[in-house]
């Protein structure tokens, strides 16, 4: 099945469908997100990235440069 984090789906479908949200049972804590940590995975528009608990990109070097 072919994942897409929210911006991706996005910009392909015109609404998130949240295929990368949620990924794993454990959120992320608020000292987590201030270090710029995520969830590894691949999205099918950007590639390898790390994603947050909403499914956003936040990988900089993503093929998208989501992150930047």
């Amino acid at each position: 099945m072919a994942d897409f984090c929210k911006q991706c789906s996005i910009e392909n479908f015109g609404e998130d469908f949240g295929d990368l949200k949620g990924i794993t049972d454990r959120k992320l804590t608020e000292e987590e997100i201030n270090c710029g940590m995520g969830w590894p995975t691949i999205c099918e528009g950007c590639g390898p990235t790390l994603v947050n608990d909403e499914g956003e990109c936040i990988e900089s070097n993503c093929l998208k440069e989501h992150g930047k």
